[in-house]
């Protein structure tokens, strides 16, 4: 969780070096997926600081106009990835739907592609903990009390609905470890 200030410059700093580079206002203005996709992630960062950081009324200000910010560019990019719930590094590839669970916990550097959904199975407590350096392909769901590993990479359209170990390549409905020790 962002408390401080330089766990918030270490995360942001992890965000923007996973991007190929960072795009001007400029060229934002000019139709740049890039370029909206980063402000998602700065600004999912600047509110999970604000959200932690012990408030007065400047900070509850400044929480309030970037919560709104942030709305606005979840609803715009159709992606709900609450706060608190990513690790630094995210990398989201394109625009489109993407839902994320309030109570699952994405470690850092994970990638997300248009359609995933990881989320709960019956109760708000069975939702997935996904370990560091994992790769979700388009529309890759994770549903129910599941750990998955390190540096697994989720191939395009797979439900993975139990355990995964590190360094697998799954794949299928419902996934399967297709390689191991990649």
């Amino acid at each position: 969780m962002l408390d401080t200030k330089k766990e918030y410059a270490i995360y942001r700093a992890a965000d923007l070096a996973r991007y190929d580079k960072k795009y001007s206002r400029l060229h934002g203005v000019f139709f740049s997926e890039q370029y909206f996709l980063q402000k998602f992630v700065l600004t999912l960062r600047r509110l999970e600081y604000l959200t932690n950081k012990k408030r007065n009324i400047i900070n509850k200000i400044r929480y309030f106009f970037v919560l709104i910010a942030y709305r606005k560019l979840s609803f715009k990019l159709q992606i709900n990835l609450p706060v608190n719930t990513v690790g630094p590094g995210l990398r989201i590839y394109h625009i489109g739907f993407i839902i994320v669970h309030s109570n699952a916990r994405l470690g850092s550097n994970c990638s997300l592609q248009p359609g995933v959904v990881i989320g709960q199975k019956n109760d708000p407590e069975s939702v997935p903990t996904i370990g560091n350096d994992v790769y979700f392909g388009p529309g890759a769901k994770a549903i129910g009390k599941i750990i998955i590993g390190n540096n697994v990479i989720i191939a395009p359209n797979s439900v993975v609905i139990s355990d995964v170990p590190d360094n697998c390549v799954v794949s299928g409905v419902p996934a399967k470890i297709i390689k191991h020790n990649r």
